[in-house]
């Protein structure tokens, strides 16, 4: 019932009751209530039965079709998602070689005994099953693996792979028998004279572990082919590596991630590793359908049961339309309150903002008349003018405090936001001095101690500095507001590896989980009609998200409450170009 009040046309109806309440007599309302009772009933006889058998039907004939196309989604991003790990853990086997054979020097690579050590500390992740070090020739120089009697002996200049890698510097290999006899893929690189090559095994069972949970359903599959519709990775299904004739008709080229349906089974397949393999994913429709169809069928039951109750119910509901008008007069009041601040608080910013532009001009003008009268002065010859270091030094004053006077009218115009946004470099610290600089002598007025604790190691990033320094501003004030006189705010700021995070605990009373639970909802607030507008933690919020980040609020233990900024560190170049 309450959603008729935030409605137009039912507020319109809403304050046209009222007004007839008003104007008439106890029996008139006796008798507005009687025909709205009737009015009421038929309208929620409408109101729900129309809608329940438009969303019967609409259900009825649209949920196969919405489940498809929520299946396909979902394999979609599975197959992108696995593609780019599988990608990510091939480039990282390939770049290891490769700073390996920067690293090292031949001499060392082609001693048994360092390549043994340099094997150990490589494959501490299993990802590597052997190491290889060959010649331009071909000639195994030194072998670290569980292969060593396959391979002694053995020359590579007519493997396939090793013609690749000799072109192209570096090449990760399709799956093949060589002289191992068990199929396997390798990883290849050489040095830039191409005089030595160093060779890895990547571990099968890893590298065919990315596809396990790839599977959908249990008549899915997952698996990856070449070019010539070979199997890199064998069948989750088991039973032999063997496509259905159909099934070649996906090894075609085509752009990002292709969806198809063969029969009763999709099909969502992505080329991968340069076009030279393809991953696919196989999934059966009717292995993902039967969860939608029960789930459409309990929907039917449960709209049908609701409708029964809310048609039952629709004649006392009716019997509470005052107080519900009533309630819905207060909150029509509050917000008309809450949007007159909101324009006080946007007029006051223009305001500050035109006072900042009119303090500017002279302050230029004096700036550069300071400048000027510096310039004779320093012209002037110093036995003639006797007071001369008096007059420099009454210019460097007049500079400096126009200065300061530069950085109010700037915060004003930040302030205001008047000033574009944008993305710049930024230093955290100096942002919250900043900010605290605007209430430090509001807090020292009510006795608040501001507690500064600004790590020395927080790093620059890349963000909206007006936007974080409204964050900032808003949570200080609301902080204020909490406390009583003797008060004490805690500001800290620390980073790690990927976030810069800000941390605002205070000694107040805390917030029972009620107010934790909607503090971030629009319009809601604690503090009395007029003095707050219920906007700030909310627009904080959303401004926290919109710079990649996130606002986290709690009590702590020995009381009050703990406000968490946390930020992305965005790496900063000299161009400001991320």
């Amino acid at each position: 019932m309450s959603g008729w009040g935030g409605q137009k046309g039912q507020g319109d109806f809403i304050s046209q009751c009222c007004a007839i309440l008003k104007g008439t007599g106890m029996n008139a309302k006796a008798n507005y209530f009687i025909r709205l009772q009737k009015i009421l009933t038929s309208a929620f006889f409408v109101l729900i039965i129309i809608p329940t058998l438009i969303i019967v039907w609409v259900t009825s004939t649209s949920s196969r079709k919405e489940a498809i196309d929520k299946i396909e989604f979902s394999e979609i991003q599975l197959v992108e998602h696995r593609k780019d790990v599988i990608e990510l853990f091939l480039r990282q086997q390939e770049d290891l070689l490769a700073i390996m054979i920067r690293l090292y020097p031949a001499d060392v690579l082609k001693d048994q005994k360092n390549l043994s050590a340099i094997f150990a500390a490589m494959s501490k992740t299993g990802d590597l099953v052997d190491l290889q070090v060959l010649d331009a020739s071909g000639t195994q120089l030194a072998y670290v693996g569980p292969y060593r009697v396959n391979v002694a002996g053995k020359n590579y200049k007519d493997a396939p792979w090793f013609k690749e890698v000799l072109v192209d510097g570096r090449h990760i290999s399709d799956v093949f028998q060589g002289y191992r006899d068990i199929p396997h893929l390798v990883v290849a690189v050489t040095d830039p004279s191409r005089s030595i090559i160093l060779r890895s095994t990547l571990n099968s069972e890893i590298f065919n572990g990315f596809l396990y949970n790839a599977r959908i359903g249990s008549n899915g599959d997952a698996f990856i082919l070449n070019a010539a519709a070979e199997f890199q990775t064998p069948s989750l299904k088991g039973g032999g590596n063997k496509l259905d004739p159909w099934e070649k008709e996906l090894v075609r080229r085509h752009q990002g991630t292709s969806i198809s349906r063969i029969g009763s089974y999709l099909y969502a397949t992505a080329w991968m590793k340069d076009d030279q393999w393809i991953l696919v994913v196989k999934s059966k429709v009717e292995d993902s359908l039967g969860h939608y169809d029960e789930r459409r069928n309990n929907n039917l039951i449960i709209i049908a049961v609701t409708s029964v109750v809310a048609l039952s119910v629709a004649v006392f509901v009716s019997h509470f339309m005052v107080v519900r008008m009533e309630r819905a007069e207060r909150e029509r009041s509050n917000f008309n309150q809450q949007m007159v601040q909101m324009e006080k608080m946007a007029t006051v910013g223009r305001l500050a903002a035109g006072i900042a532009h009119e303090i500017n001009n002279p302050l230029q003008m004096i700036t550069t008349q300071a400048g000027w009268i510096k310039e004779l002065l320093e012209e002037e010859d110093p036995g003639q003018s006797k007071n001369r270091e008096e007059y420099l030094e009454s210019v460097t004053k007049i500079k400096y405090h126009v200065q300061r006077a530069g950085t109010v009218t700037h915060r004003l115009l930040g302030f205001s936001k008047k000033m574009a946004s944008q993305r710049n470099t930024v230093n955290v610290n100096e942002i919250v001095e900043e900010t605290i600089s605007f209430v430090e002598n509001e807090a020292k007025n009510n006795s608040i101690e501001i507690i500064r604790d600004l790590g020395e190691d927080v790093p620059l990033t890349m963000t909206d500095g007006a936007q974080l320094q409204q964050v900032v501003l808003n949570i200080l004030n609301n902080g204020m507001d909490a406390l009583i006189q003797n008060g004490r705010i805690e500001i800290s700021t620390k980073s790690d590896t990927s976030n810069i995070v800000i941390e605002f605990s205070d000694n107040g009373p805390g917030m029972t989980e009620e107010v934790m639970k909607h503090i971030f909802d629009p319009f809601f607030t604690t503090k009395p009609v007029g003095k707050g507008t219920g906007l700030g933690m909310s627009i904080c919020y959303n401004i926290m998200q919109k710079l990649g980040g996130h606002l986290q609020v709690k009590n702590r233990k020995e009381g009050g409450a703990v406000f968490t900024l946390v930020l992305p560190i965005v790496a900063v170049i000299e161009d400001n170009i991320v």
